[in-house]
């Protein structure tokens, strides 16, 4: 479909601070296709729905059409715009190359993106994808009417005892029989549904699971388990809420989720206020969330989050140590059925869980990490998009009547775009970049600084139609602080941080798991010095306070952190299913000064000092 190009003098967007014109054009989606579109580094791209011409939508998330109302997408970010009933767009592309001093590009016409496209197929947000949101929209329906029904079942889940007194030691998944044990929070009883999304690499799984997300956000139900009849007078005066509360399950540690990647996550969803998940930027895959950037609250342009759960992991898949990543989901779970028996709203709602890709390996063990997975989370259907041997095994394992999971299959989308190993590792410094220093800011361009009489001075000013910050986020000042290396306890999972056993007395024996943490050690081994520069670390809320026993507890003290000397020490299961508070950066060490330099998010002392690290590194440059 053919763009219809504007003069290059049509004004984008509104500027207070000059009158700077670029060029833009018109783009026609008709009904039931989208545009699709792939960014370069340095390209930014912004739509803007011309009103009266149709409805478009972004993943679910709908977009407003309005004279000033832009949708701006950057840093590599891919995408498709899509209409039910056809849109006219109008776009214009901004790339960070030189730009004369009038403020208007060299380009004669308007620019196209790296890569643009309107699909010829109908798009899957209006065949599978829609389809999919009917049924859920069915389950959460018959799950808020069976609540309705019986108002002592809110409170009778609410009080379960495993919700009340979280265990130290939740159960294990590993065999099938555990996935309804009594020791979990869960009861069947008007459960909303639980969908996990499975497929190979780059098949379009999280885009999926954004595209339920919104829609489940935006439905016009009401999630409320207050009954009809007692729709009081408060009620009729103030109409209530509508829309979904779901709850994001993020599963795959490489792609990364809030917050950053090498985590596990659960991300409670709510409607209030009225938002949806953004997708400007791949360093955002589920919009802008109160842990993304540590420090920035969730704006109106962006989907709330409610206490979200995140949980370190420290690797970028779980087949390095599968039994690691099983006993995080065993936290993670345990987890979140304690806060859907406390929530009628996230309850009814259901789950939507997105998982890393398959591969051939997989296959071997009958994709036991899937199976894992459905168990710890009760989930009742499984998607599986475009991947034949997966879901031929899948229907296998769960294709009987009492297995009580459907498998779906879905064809995968012609707009996936494969991801290289090359776009993944920029994406993951993208992401650890916008924790610590926010976002990227508006566009902004070099103009004559009209008001020195010289006629010599120039100014830099945002660029109309790109001068918001991409997903809402602001910049961020990070803050740097030097604290003592006996200050802080890290630990590290797995016996590759261990000293070998030759280094053991003779005769001695060391008996090591894939769960067993071992504490660095940075003012005296040369191995954990290496360990810990440049990497991040996840500071943790430990269940029982923190703190070494000795040693430190001065040094402690003196930094206003109360430490609990009566109390027995942290198991390391215990550690592993912390949740994360935040995440710090190890800048600088030195050995001499026995100081060790760490960038924050934010100004102030770090909420604690007990930490986990992993392999993900970051150079701050």
């Amino acid at each position: 479909m053919a763009s219809t190009p504007l003069h290059a003098s049509t004004s984008v967007g509104a500027s207070s601070s000059s009158n700077i014109a670029l060029p833009t054009r018109r783009q026609h989606l008709p009904p039931q296709s989208e545009f699709r579109f792939e960014l370069e580094p340095g390209e930014r791209i912004s739509f803007r729905l011309l009103p009266g011409t149709g409805d478009a939508e972004v993943f679910g998330a709908p977009m407003v059409a309005g004279e000033g109302k832009w949708y701006p997408f950057g840093e590599e970010a891919k995408a498709a715009i899509a209409s039910w009933t056809g849109a006219e767009l109008e776009i214009s592309i901004w790339s960070c190359f030189p730009v004369s001093l009038t403020g208007v590009p060299p380009e004669a016409s308007p620019k196209l993106a790296a890569f643009e496209s309107v699909s010829d197929e109908p798009s899957p947000t209006f065949t599978t994808h829609s389809k999919v949101h009917l049924v859920l929209e069915r389950a959460r329906l018959q799950a808020r009417a069976q609540l309705r029904s019986d108002p002592a079942l809110v409170s009778s889940l609410a009080n379960v005892p495993a919700a009340l007194e979280p265990s130290t030691s939740p159960i294990s998944f590993e065999d099938a029989g555990s996935s309804n044990g009594n020791a979990t929070a869960y009861r069947p009883e008007a459960q909303g549904p639980r969908i996990m999304v499975v497929g190979g690499e780059s098949s379009g799984k999280s885009s999926l699971v954004k595209f339920l997300a919104n829609y489940a956000l935006r439905s016009p139900a009401v999630c409320s388990v207050g009954s009809a009849p007692a729709a009081s007078k408060e009620k009729d005066e103030q109409p209530e809420v509508t829309g979904w509360w779901p709850v994001i399950v993020n599963l795959d540690p490489g792609d990364g989720a809030a917050p950053l990647p090498f985590t596990f996550s659960a991300l409670p969803l709510s409607p209030i206020p009225t938002a949806f998940l953004a997708s400007s930027s791949p360093a955002l895959p589920y919009g802008l969330t109160t842990s993304t950037t540590g420090a920035i609250h969730p704006t109106p342009t962006s989907a709330h989050i409610v206490s979200p759960l995140t949980l370190w992991l420290g690797r970028d898949n779980t087949r390095e140590n599968e039994m690691h990543a099983k006993r995080v989901v065993d936290w993670l779970a345990e987890g979140v059925e304690r806060r859907m028996a406390r929530d009628a709203r996230a309850r009814m709602s259901g789950l939507l869980i997105d998982t890393s890709g398959v591969i051939t390996a997989d296959g071997r063990n009958r994709y036991s990490w899937i199976q894992y997975c459905a168990r710890a989370f009760k989930v009742d259907t499984i998607i599986v998009l475009g991947h034949d041997k997966l879901n031929i095994e899948l229907t296998r394992l769960y294709g009987h009547p009492g297995s009580g999971v459907t498998v779906i299959k879905l064809p995968k989308s012609g707009g996936v775009v494969e991801l290289d190993d090359v776009y993944r590792a920029r994406l993951r410094t993208l992401q650890v970049r916008s924790y610590f220093y926010g976002g990227s800011g508006p566009a902004k361009i070099t103009i004559p600084d009209l008001s020195d009489p010289e006629g010599k001075a120039t100014k830099e000013v945002p660029l109309p139609g790109h001068d918001e910050s991409l997903g809402g986020v602001s910049t961020l000042s990070s803050f740097s602080s030097t604290l003592p290396i006996d200050l802080m306890w890290i630990w590290r999972v797995g016996a590759e941080a261990m000293a070998p056993s030759s280094a053991l007395p003779i005769g001695a024996q060391r008996t090591v798991t894939q769960t067993q943490l071992v504490k660095l050690d940075p003012g005296t081994s040369s191995a954990d010095q290496a360990t810990l520069l440049h990497s991040i670390v996840a500071l943790i809320q430990t269940p029982r306070g923190i703190g070494p026993k000795v040693g430190a507890a001065k040094a402690r003290a003196e930094a206003g952190v109360e430490t609990h000397e009566d109390e027995d020490e942290l198991t390391d299961d215990e550690i592993l299913g912390s949740p994360v508070l935040g995440f710090i950066h190890v800048a600088d060490m030195d050995l001499i000064r026995k100081t060790i330099t760490v960038l924050a998010p934010m100004k102030g002392k770090l909420p604690v000092l007990t930490g986990l690290v992993g392999t993900l590194e970051w150079t701050d440059a």
